[in-house]
């Protein structure tokens, strides 16, 4: 239950924060709320290299993330709204799929950094969402097991 409750409301800030990052991009162009780009680049600036390179465009815009980011956020997000239904318990074994998309975002990045390719913005999205997805769902199922054969270890 407990555990629950701390998804649901990092499932909240979350929704939040890819919110922050996207929405500009949806907004039209006459929207008051578009003076604020600037502030929110420099504030999504601190987490996120932002080159337009490498980042979605939607409307002239680009999003204030690149899309490794876009992906790692997107990844939490899905495996947060998961993990509240019943449907992740068929992913038997997070851990290996966890180490299995880490090192395939790792090479990625060094593939995409040190060898004189084209980026592309889809692999680069799609390894930060495995990685992400399987890095906090494997979060999240440690702690519901780990809360749950706690609290059965207190009732003996």
């Amino acid at each position: 239950m407990k555990t629950k409750l701390v998804v649901s409301f990092l499932l909240l800030i979350t929704a939040i924060w890819i919110a922050g990052f996207s929405l500009f991009a949806f907004l039209p162009r006459d929207n008051q709320l578009r003076t604020l780009y600037p502030l929110m680049k420099v504030s999504y600036g601190r987490v996120c290299h932002q080159n337009p390179d490498k980042s979605f465009f939607v409307n002239g815009l680009h999003f204030l993330v690149c899309a490794r980011c876009t992906g790692i956020y997107l990844g939490g997000f899905i495996a947060m709204c998961l993990s509240l239904f019943s449907i992740t318990k068929y992913f038997h074994s997070q851990y290996k799929y966890f180490v299995v998309f880490s090192l395939l975002m790792l090479v990625d990045v060094l593939i995409n950094n040190f060898i004189p390719v084209v980026y592309n913005k889809t692999s680069a999205f799609l390894t930060g969402y495995l990685f992400s997805f399987f890095a906090v769902y494997f979060v999240i199922f440690e702690s519901k097991r780990n809360n749950f054969s706690h609290s059965s270890q207190r009732d003996k």
